[in-house]
């Protein structure tokens, strides 16, 4: 099927006519194809999700006559953390994709007097469910958190999803958008979609603290950056490699990291797959300073996570987070993809650790009450 594709692509004009009908038709006989050799997985998956609804009515019931309730997706660990960071009445819930499932939905929604439905992000499924939640009843506000920026359109998972729920806003589905970064916010705002400001926040006093092994290493950690190119794991272990008696702990690592970790001579710890947040969040406690230079993000939740377990994190030019003050100053990065530029704020954010860390604490506690409030202006009715 693969080789029948490069092949049209090859004497067929994309985007004529006849291309798309040949996509339509490739598609179809794609699904087709991948139904009957995988028939038994789509049974458990389709049970899985099935299985994650009801869990999520049950959820449902127990906010009854509520305000505002919120979806998000547990398995999507970044937005799961983000909404467990702000909201109270949340539910997990997974893909839909079982139109009988939809409608078990609609129907708690409105049985149980829910007057405001938010979206933490899209799954499959949600934005049939934002449709069938208006039909039946008009007077449910809904609610879209994107979590995204205009990057991540380049995706086609994302940018067909941005591009459904700006489409059902316009058709009065939905009634606005909160957005986690200022400049996403300020855009949409300016073209015309009604807007909010929300900042992601965490909250971890559950999470048990552990005795630091004393070293002679500096243990630096690399974490969630796996094979994305916009995590920039290589720059990350190229400066590592530049900072004295220094050792990077990796989770996950892939094997091209692996390999090039052997041509440096790098030191590392490392796990191959991703663990959950409260391990890593254990884990990390051991270090000197974490390192996060993304080239692009929007609320980027592990380097709160990092200052919240006491250790400091470099974090890339890309975000709302301590813009403007001090602790800006010293961890947010400027050049991403300059190892020895990284390598230079490592060594001076060990140096100043502590001055570092009382910064974050002053800053902590007005940050939370901003976060309150942008909440609080966002889930009102």
């Amino acid at each position: 099927m693969q080789k029948l594709k490069n092949l049209i692509k090859r004497f067929v004009k994309k985007d004529g006519f006849l291309y798309r009908v040949i996509r339509k038709i490739y598609h179809v006989l794609s699904t087709i194809k991948y139904k009957i050799t995988n028939n038994k997985k789509i049974e458990e998956e389709q049970k899985h999700y099935s299985e994650q609804v009801d869990k999520a009515i049950e959820k449902i019931k127990q906010y009854k006559d509520k305000d505002y309730i919120v979806f998000y997706n547990p398995t999507w660990l970044g937005v799961a953390n983000s909404t467990k960071g702000l909201f109270e009445n949340i539910v997990p819930l997974e893909h839909v994709y079982n139109k009988k499932d939809i409608d078990k939905l609609v129907n708690a929604v409105i049985e149980n007097n829910i007057k405001s439905v938010i979206f933490s992000q899209i799954c499959d499924g949600w934005t049939e469910t934002i449709k069938k939640i208006k039909d039946k009843n008009e007077n449910i506000i809904i609610k879209v958190i994107w979590h995204g920026n205009c990057y991540e359109y380049f995706s086609d998972f994302t940018w067909n999803l941005n591009k459904e729920v700006m489409n059902l806003y316009k058709e009065n589905k939905i009634d606005s958008f909160g957005f986690v970064r200022s400049i996403m916010y300020e855009f949409y705002k300016k073209v015309g979609f009604k807007s909010y400001y929300l900042q992601n926040n965490v909250h971890l006093e559950n999470i048990e603290r552990v005795k630091k092994i004393p070293s002679d290493k500096r243990k630096i950690g690399i974490y969630n950056a796996d094979t994305r190119e916009l995590k920039n794991i290589y720059t990350s272990l190229s400066a590592i490699r530049l900072v004295p008696d220094a050792v990077a702990d990796v989770v996950p690592i892939n094997e091209e990291a692996k390999k090039f970790t052997e041509i440096l001579q790098l030191e590392t710890t490392s796990i191959n797959d991703y663990i959950p947040t409260e391990e890593l969040l254990k884990r990390i406690q051991q270090n000197e300073v974490n390192i996060y230079p993304t080239f692009t993000e929007n609320g980027p939740m592990f380097p709160l996570e990092s200052f919240e377990m006491g250790v400091p994190c470099l974090l890339g030019n890309n975000n709302d987070f301590f813009v403007g003050t001090k602790l800006g100053e010293y961890v947010i990065l400027t050049k991403e993809d300059d190892p020895e530029y990284l390598k230079d704020r490592i060594v001076n954010c060990i140096e100043h650790k502590d001055e570092i860390m009382k910064l974050y604490r002053e800053w902590k506690k007005d940050f939370d009450k901003k976060c309150k409030n942008w909440v609080n202006e966002f889930v009102k009715l």
